[in-house]
């Protein structure tokens, strides 16, 4: 396939599996289990500052457990095993949902006991696994033996231990969210200031700026240009997702196109998903969306692209959240690949398990998910009560949502790139991690999952899941990235620059997927299996994938 990508060896490591249930008595009186996990660690900043207000409504989400998970297993190794009947044999969610999500019946139940416990029981849905119910503070707080701490302005709250779930039931239930509103995004994604030296590639001669990577230095670079010579381009093969929390500026996006060859965005190529039946226009996220739509396109220009749009002003719990819930349910023709370049802060260990969840499911169903590692380095994000932001930690941590073993986590490299006497890139140069004044590529070990199969043997001592997968150019400096943007004089559409961050390569690998379906002629799920295999291989020259051990 060409140099695609590049396998990072020097990893860190993984941890903690949960849903571990320990016995207590629940408050209201009823044998109970404990659901650990199920509390944000950032809990501990609001406690002692005041209690939540009793009468205060909660809108809360309780997450069915999967069933026949020995079963699922099985299938999603057989999946991806070529020895077997079941490889590629991917399934619709209505199949899943039959087959692994929970019965009538076990719905039923959760949803009496909530309703004799007297919460408001507002949706139970097998497709989502999920039961949505409202209920105030102070029924929360008896029904599932918890305090809830608030801010002293109201504005924040949370649990601050784990909710008990009757005995009965437990196995039944994988988390309940609604509990504390700490949980935030924050897209992996970095501007530098706009640049005035001397272009050198022709992608870079753009209203002065340069020098930068555009497609056509992207092409080079990664030997894509004999693969769009001969046609694959990423069509044909469903489209990709690309989750956001702010919508486009097509006329932007289709300037970007203009000046690089690229496909213009049309009702035949691209649709914008409403997935909480609200447009939230164009948000201080609108960069994140740009790129993933430059990037996406430019990797696979052939490639259909659908935008899942949630929208933070409507929704009770997470814009993000609620659109990858979307991008993985699609039952009307889902996306063969998903690029997501946010991370989580403020969620429990029980909320990444979830997603877990419903990345397994997006994995029976052939769907390549690609989710940025982080652009911090080794330390990992938690949610500030004071900023009311996601900020980095002072200890080592991970991109949590990127450490599922069903998505392929995706870093960054920089580079300085060659180019030849006619201005023209000239291709591959060494590469090494990013790591410069505007951020550094993220990779370390989970807190919340284990080792999986496929990185058996990469790290002796190691028992944990390591991430990032597999990089791909990121510095917004070395060499920097073209978006589509605004000029800042007339507010005209234009090409800007410079933009990074393993935001670029997220989308940038859901063309990959893309180009590797249409060669292969049918959507080729998640991918990990097949990259370490080739990894194992360490010859660039054959495999395309070149390992960087230095940065």
């Amino acid at each position: 396939m060409g140099r695609f990508g590049t396998l990072r060896h020097f990893i860190l490591m993984t941890g903690l599996a949960l849903i571990v249930a320990a016995a207590r008595p629940a408050a209201a009186g009823d044998p109970a289990t404990i659901l650990a996990g199920n509390h944000p660690d950032e809990a501990a900043e609001i406690v002692g500052e005041a209690a939540a207000s009793a009468p205060w409504p909660l809108a809360m989400r309780l997450t069915m457990a999967i069933r026949n998970r020995a079963e699922l297993t099985r299938l999603l190794a057989d999946q991806q095993n070529p020895a077997s009947p079941q490889y590629h044999r991917w399934l619709t969610a209505d199949e899943f949902t039959s087959r692994f999500g929970p019965t009538d019946a076990d719905l039923a139940r959760v949803a009496r006991w909530l309703k004799k416990k007297g919460f408001t029981v507002k949706s139970a849905d097998a497709s989502t696994r999920e039961v949505s119910f409202t209920g105030m503070v102070a029924q929360a707080e008896n029904v599932f033996a918890v305090k809830i701490a608030a801010t002293a302005d109201g504005r924040l709250y949370s649990n601050t231990a784990d909710p008990a779930v009757p005995a009965d039931l437990a196995p039944l239930i994988e988390s309940i969210n609604g509990l504390d509103n700490l949980l935030h995004s924050k897209p992996a994604v970095h501007r530098v200031p706009k640049r005035d030296s001397s272009a050198h590639s022709p992608d870079a001669v753009v209203n002065g700026t340069g020098p930068a990577f555009g497609p056509a230095d992207i092409h080079t670079f990664y030997d894509e240009t004999p693969l769009l010579n001969a046609g694959i381009d990423g069509s044909g093969t469903g489209c990709i997702a690309v989750v956001e929390d702010s919508n486009i500026d097509e006329d932007a996006a289709n300037a970007f196109n203009s000046q690089f060859g690229l496909p213009a965005l049309s009702a035949a190529n691209f649709q914008v998903v409403l997935v909480d039946k609200s447009d939230p226009g164009q948000t201080t996220d609108e960069n994140e969306t740009m790129i993933d739509v430059n990037y996406s396109h430019t990797v696979a220009p052939g490639s259909s692209i659908r935008i899942y749009l949630g929208d933070q002003n409507t929704t009770k719990y997470s814009a993000i959240l609620d659109a990858i819930h979307a991008a993985v349910r699609e039952k009307n023709s889902p996306c063969s690949a998903i690029s997501i370049s946010f991370g989580f802060c403020g969620g429990s260990n029980g909320f990444y398990q979830s997603q877990n969840g419903l990345f397994k499911q997006a994995a029976s169903q052939g769907q390549s998910v690609f989710v940025a590692a982080g652009d911090i380095g080794a330390a990992g994000l938690r949610f500030s009560a004071k900023q009311d932001a996601c900020v980095p930690t002072k200890t080592r941590g991970v991109s949590e949502l990127a450490a599922s073993p069903y998505v392929t986590a995706i870093d960054g490299t920089e580079f300085t790139p060659d180019y030849d006497v006619d201005g023209n890139d000239v291709g591959f140069v060494s590469e090494t991690v990013w790591n410069d004044n505007s951020g550094t590529a993220g990779g370390g070990e989970s807190k919340v999952f284990k080792r999986p199969a496929f990185q058996k043997g990469l790290i002796p001592k190691d028992k944990k899941r390591d991430v990032p997968d597999i990089a791909f150019g990121a510095s917004p400096n070395s060499p920097g990235f073209f978006f589509g943007g605004r000029d800042p004089d007339s507010n005209a559409p234009a090409v800007e620059c410079c933009i990074g961050g393993t935001s670029i390569g997220a989308p940038a690998w859901a063309g990959i997927s893309q180009l590797i379906s249409q060669e292969k002629g049918a959507p080729v799920g998640n991918l990990n299996t097949r990259l370490y295999q080739l990894g194992a291989e360490a010859d660039g020259a054959t495999t395309g994938i070149r390992d960087v051990t230095s940065g």
